[in-house]
């Protein structure tokens, strides 16, 4: 038969068909010989990788034991690929603590600055490392935390026992940590003045470090605080903010050097001028933010009203007229977010107002404020952009804080009639008018009032310590 017949065609089919294959089968077969390859590197990586997070968590836990004088020395296996390098990075990250006023941001006391240094473990991109008492791990994706560093927040006390690392610059696997030195007090310390607690302003702690945004996520769930990232720089830092707690002991106060003018003089007795009372702006700020935006967080309220415990009310505007608040459940708060002129406030229930005025204050002729009660059971915050004026026989019994604002007491009402009983803080404070009488109540001197911002994160004790410890090959 020809060649050109049908069985030759088939012939000819089927070797075609045979090298087809043949060239799918090496194609194939470098495929998974060039991906296939990737994917194992990245197995062996992933695992090699995993096993060094296990084995520096190690280390962290054996570290600690020395470096806190529960062990003299300890070793560790820091496990990983075979070529992988391990090293001690005696340089690498530092915490910087200062103090700085909570009004101007100025710095006021530099506690330290904290060179941490660090053991590393590196394969390839990724790395791992003991920083700070933490483990973190750094790849392509970032950084994150594997283990916490020595940074112990509780309530409104900061634990942190440093451990600074140092010691030989290349690892083998087998590692030994000894104790280089005793333990360092940074704060408090007798001999620097630092003491405890606190008494104002805020501590700023920064970490520069390569793991850095790891360490800002760690700010922000531990402290709740807002934390900075600068990337430009490779930092984190967070803002601990020292509420201010001081005795009102003056009929009044100004925060202005000479700033009370009494006409006719003297001033009521006792009084002070030149006193430091820190601004009440960002927390007031803050509460109507959060009124404003928060649904839950406050009760739409409109003059004239009934309040009562325990409760937060919002004004979103100004308030005149009565009010009265019932404080048998509870302490009551009344946020105004413009001016607070009301012509008479009642308050029962043995429990506390406080009014924070984003405004002015007004109290005229007649009006009266907690007429026949307890002077510490209410309290008038004012922010500076707002001014105080009582005019008139007016009866004012409370307490009135208003540091950064100018409070004109401008009274009278007879021989037996007492215009103010509490106390009153203002930046510049005139007093006009006879008689214009005050009585100060030593009840306002146990007032807690805590002016700081609420959304910030609070510290009152501070305990730093910075202990090295050396890692040498075994």
């Amino acid at each position: 038969m020809p060649s050109g017949g049908p069985r030759g065609r088939r012939a000819q089919g089927d070797v075609i068909g045979i090298v087809l294959l043949l060239a799918i089968t090496v194609i194939g077969a470098g495929t998974v010989v060039a991906f296939g390859g990737d994917a194992i590197d990245g197995i062996r990586e992933s695992a090699t990788t995993g096993a060094a997070e296990q084995s520096m968590t190690q280390f962290d836990s054996k570290a600690s034991l020395v470096a806190h004088g529960e062990s003299d020395t300890q070793r560790v296996r820091l496990a990983g690929a075979a070529d992988g390098e391990r090293v001690v990075d005696a340089d690498a990250g530092w915490m910087n603590l200062t103090v700085r006023n909570a009004t101007t941001g100025a710095v006021e006391e530099e506690l330290g600055n904290v060179t941490l240094g660090a053991v590393v473990y590196r394969d390839g991109d990724a790395s791992v490392a003991y920083q700070g008492g933490g483990v973190w791990r750094q790849s392509a994706d970032g950084s994150s935390m594997v283990s916490p560093p020595e940074f112990h927040y509780r309530g409104t006390t900061l634990t942190l026992p440093l451990v600074r690392v140092a010691g030989d610059r290349r690892l083998d696997e087998e590692v030994v940590v000894r104790r280089a030195n005793a333990s360092t007090a940074v704060y408090p310390d007798a001999s620097a003045g630092y003491a405890n607690p606190l008494d104002d302003g805020k501590v700023v702690i920064t970490v520069g470090s390569t793991y850095y945004e790891a360490w800002g996520r760690f700010f922000e769930q531990r402290t709740s605080g807002d934390v900075v990232v600068d990337h430009g720089n490779e930092t984190a830092t967070v803002e601990l903010i020292v509420p201010f707690d001081t005795d009102f002991d003056n009929a009044v106060a100004s925060t202005a050097p000479g700033g009370i003018d009494a006409n006719p003089g003297p001033p009521p007795n006792p009084y002070n001028v030149g006193v430091f009372q820190p601004s009440a702006d960002d927390l007031i700020e803050s509460r109507v933010d959060e009124c404003v935006n928060d649904a839950g967080a406050c009760n739409e309220s409109a003059p004239p009203g009934t309040l009562v415990g325990a409760e937060s009310y919002f004004v979103n505007g100004s308030y005149a007229g009565d009010l009265t608040v019932d404080t048998a459940g509870g302490n009551v708060s009344l946020v105004v977010a413009e001016d607070f002129e009301p012509d008479s406030v009642t308050v029962s229930g043995g429990g506390v107002l406080t009014v924070y005025v984003r405004g002015d204050v007004a109290v005229d002729g007649g009006d009266t404020v907690n007429n026949g009660g307890d002077a510490q059971d209410v309290r008038v915050v004012v922010h500076s952009d707002g001014s105080v004026n009582f005019n008139g026989k007016y009866r004012f019994i409370g307490f009135l804080y208003a540091p950064g604002s100018d409070v004109d007491l401008n009274g009278g009402g007879g021989k037996n009639h007492k215009n103010v009983e509490g106390g009153i803080v203002g930046e510049t404070i005139d007093i006009n008018g006879k008689p214009n009488k005050f009585e100060y109540d030593p009840t306002v001197a146990s007032i807690d009032l805590d002016v700081t911002a609420s959304t910030a994160p609070r510290i009152t004790f501070l305990h730093v310590s910075v202990t090295e410890v050396r890692v040498e090959e075994d």
